[in-house]
């Protein structure tokens, strides 16, 4: 349940340059190597044997990225790595990816112009509709004439009888000939010596000007059969244009097919331009590798390689545990729960992995603040539901729907019922007080496993000072344990005496030193720190503690819930009784069910994990064999 990612161990290779390549390709093919820069480099091995390799690999990648997204028939052939990619086939097959690309680019940027051309025509198209019911040459409104004046443009609907009827009293006439989304789209036209009457009228009525496009010269009709014309022509020209593209990377499939696989076998060797380093047919490489794998990649290295190699591998240092990358136990189970701790972050090497404490802790929690038979069983079968599309979605509720099921029997509720079953244990409404108590102690004791893992890190990673003295150390624990231990003399009416006292205190006082010794400045503003760090750890147990009510809360808030439904459901008649009960039962899955899955997160994050995980880690991403 509490794991470590996976113990590692440092390679460092050293090799003929001639075989540089043929362990790149070997070793991404086991992906068992994590490549990182080494800064102890000798004196001597300051060349980059593979940056020319990487210059070259890089533009022809960028190249046929660029031309394959125009391939519709993928290369499924499997890929031999019999052979290794020299730098002269990746320049000679650069040098015919850089005439293909110029006549794709051609061709692209025809298509663009075409696309760009028919998407202004039907831009006008569009804009012609407004138009149709007009039986005139359009270009005649946009004149401006010695006698007669032309306004084209929108008014209210509202307002278009007002207009008209006092356009009437200046002379002038309107005609509405489009009308849209409370506009109507109008022309109104008179004689030019009235232009400044008619202006303040149009205004009034809050007249917006319309301007008609320069396209638009003759009658409607023609202009929509011009303009049908022109775009039937162009989607003519855009056939053409990449029925001409498909014949051309026809024609040159098997480059590009060739330079799919060249590719995918010179991946390995050009992403390790940055790590390998050489002079005189020498080249050294480091990385980090899982350590059960050492005698399998020393028995590949020594079958693949032609000449003779150096391979030394090493445990990583304390110094080094910073560097050294996460790779965590595989578990279809809990792949589902990983994802959700990596949100807050990655382990760190040689500390705990939560990902197997997390999904116990937090399907016990979601069942005890959403307990009931019928409620678990639906979220169960709704994540069945889902396997196929959402697997880690099926896992999380289908243990989470069973952990409500079975609280949902000890708390005696189904759907809803409290009467209906005989609970095994209690039904949390019949003791409240007991609810809250019972759920501060599992706050209590969850706070105490999350303070032992961070005790168990801190030994694991070498920071004994912190283990022993820190808030999250022994130290830390042995305050809680005693302010827990007073807590219970209170409730339990108990008197606690001075020894009791200095239990707690005594730990305290041990924090606030270390805190001292770690801290800087002027001695008023250490003591202002220890002062604050102290009362900020005292109030973060506490709060902590008791945010674990919410616990307690959730599980009376869930009967309460079922409760109203039942209330009101009891005024209605017998149908809308069922209604009200079966829209209940899903309103209290659906909105309180995620509300639980949240809080149950929220306690995990930041009551557990910010406690002794600190997320930094860096995942293993080793070097592979791509497509």
């Amino acid at each position: 349940m509490l794991n470590a990612p996976m113990p590692m161990k440092k390679i460092s290779l050293y090799m003929v340059d001639a075989d540089a390549q043929r362990a790149a390709i070997t070793l991404a093919q086991m992906s068992v190597i994590h490549p990182f820069e080494s800064r102890q480099v000798e004196p001597e091995l300051q060349e980059f044997p593979a940056e020319d390799y990487y210059a070259v690999y890089h533009e022809l990648n960028s190249r046929f990225g660029k031309i394959i997204g125009y391939v519709r028939e993928p290369f499924g052939d499997e890929i031999a790595v019999d052979d290794i990619v020299t730098l002269d086939q990746l320049r000679e097959l650069d040098d015919d990816l850089r005439i293909l690309w110029a006549r794709v680019s051609d061709l692209e940027e025809q298509l663009r112009r075409q696309s760009e051309k028919k998407n202004a025509l039907r831009q006008l198209s569009g804009s012609l509709q407004k138009f149709a019911s007009l039986d005139l040459d359009l270009s005649r409104l946009r004149r401006r004439g010695r006698f007669l004046r032309i306004f084209v443009g929108t008014v209210p609907s509202a307002n278009f009888d007002q207009l008209r009827r006092a356009l009437t009293l200046t002379g002038f006439m309107t005609k509405s000939f489009f009308t849209s989304e409370g506009l109507d789209n109008v022309v109104v036209f008179g004689s030019s010596l009235q232009q400044e009457d008619v202006q303040d009228v149009l205004n009034s009525a809050d007249f917006r000007g319309l301007t008609v496009p320069q396209e638009f010269s003759g009658s409607p009709a023609q202009l929509e059969a011009d303009l049908n014309r022109q775009i039937s022509e162009i989607n003519q020209a855009l056939r053409s244009i990449k029925s001409e593209l498909a014949d051309e990377l026809l024609e040159h499939r098997a480059v590009l097919k060739s330079a799919h696989a060249l590719l995918i076998l010179a991946k390995p060797y050009a992403s390790l331009a940055g790590v390998l380093r050489g002079k005189g047919g020498l080249v050294f490489m480091q990385g980090w590798v899982p350590a059960k794998r050492q005698a399998e990649i020393q028995q590949r290295l020594e079958s693949e390689l032609a000449y003779p190699f150096y391979a030394e591998f090493t445990d990583p240092e304390i110094s080094e545990y910073e560097a050294v990358p996460s790779l965590l136990q595989k578990s279809w189970v809990l792949k589902p729960f990983q994802a959700l701790v990596r949100n807050f972050g990655i382990p760190g090497y040689q500390e705990v992995d939560p990902s197997g404490l997390f999904a116990l802790s937090y399907i016990l929690m979601f069942g005890m603040m959403f307990g009931d038979i019928g409620h678990g069983a639906v979220i169960a079968l709704g994540g069945l539901l889902l396997w196929k599309r959402y697997p880690g979605v099926t896992i999380v509720a289908g243990f989470a729907g069973l952990s409500s099921m079975l609280f949902g029997y000890l708390y005696g509720s189904l759907f809803g019922y409290e009467h209906v079953i005989h609970p095994l244990w209690m039904s949390p409404m019949q003791d409240p007080p007991r609810v809250l108590l019972l759920a501060v102690i599992w706050g209590a004791s969850f706070i105490i496993v999350a303070n032992l893992l961070a005790i168990r890190n801190f030994v694991a990673s070498g920071q004994m000072t912190q283990a022993l003295y820190s808030g999250k150390g022994v130290a830390g624990l042995a305050f809680y344990l005693a302010a827990c231990y007073l807590a219970y003399m209170a409730v339990a009416g108990g008197g606690a005496g001075w020894f009791d006292y200095l239990l707690m205190f005594a730990p305290l006082a041990i924090i606030m030193g270390f805190q001292w010794r770690q801290s800087a400045g002027t001695r008023f503003e250490r003591g202002l720190v220890v002062f604050i760090e102290g009362l900020e750890h005292v109030i973060s147990n506490v709060s902590g503690t008791l945010s674990f009510l919410r616990v307690a809360a959730f599980s009376l808030n869930h009967i309460a819930l079922a409760a109203a439904v039942f209330a009101i459901a009891g005024m209605m008649d017998s149908v809308g009784h069922w209604v009200t009960v079966v829209l209940g039962n899903v309103f209290i899955i659906v909105l309180e069910g995620a509300i639980v899955a949240i809080q149950c997160l929220r306690l995990e994050y930041y009551e557990g994990f910010s406690r002794f995980f600190t997320g930094k880690g860096k995942a293993f991403e080793p070097l592979r064999l791509e497509s």
